[in-house]
């Protein structure tokens, strides 16, 4: 297996939407595997002005962010997240990705499985399971519920029709 095969393998297989594997490193078997994942498009929009800059002016690797485990194997991705220039405003600007958390270092999707566990458990005994540090899943956790709770009234729908209980409506009109 070559090594574009054996990244594109492990891309599949963690199927972190958007992102492609670039690097795999596990020192010893017992150690957890961390990826390097960049992102699949390399075209952004201006925050700015809404044009589309494929000018990378610099690349940055984040901190080991935590993932959901593969199997039992523990995985930690580093994520190389692009920084553009926009030609049009001349503005430098990072994109924001749905899968990575914004303030955690984790994924949205680990986020999302912790928050189910944590519903029939609690904080400290899902921290010991993922192995993370208990005070920053709280933080992670807090902040995870605080962001599903903004976006919910997006998803709310306005009310078309109100429902009448006929029957209690003709028995209070016919006592009146």
């Amino acid at each position: 297996m070559t090594e574009q095969e054996r990244l594109a393998f492990w891309t599949k297989a963690l199927n972190l939407p958007g992102f492609r594997v670039v690097h795999e490193r596990r020192a010893r078997p017992d150690d957890p595997v961390s990826f390097t994942v960049v992102p699949a498009e390399e075209v952004a929009c201006c925050p700015g002005c809404g044009h589309a800059c494929a000018t990378v002016h610099r690349r940055h690797d984040s901190k080991p962010m935590r993932d959901l485990p593969l199997g039992l194997q523990t995985v930690n991705l580093i994520v190389r997240t692009p920084q553009f220039r926009c030609d049009r405003c001349e503005s430098y600007f990072t994109p924001s990705y749905p899968a990575i958390a914004p303030g955690a270092h984790a994924t949205e999707r680990f986020l999302e499985q912790a928050a189910r566990l944590i519903r029939f458990s609690d904080i400290a005994n899902v921290a010991e399971f993922f192995a993370v540090p208990s005070n920053s899943l709280a933080r992670w956790y807090y902040d995870y519920v605080e962001r599903q709770q903004q976006t919910l009234p997006a998803k709310l729908k306005p009310i078309k029709s109100i429902g009448i209980d006929e029957l209690s409506l003709k028995k209070s009109i016919a006592s009146s």
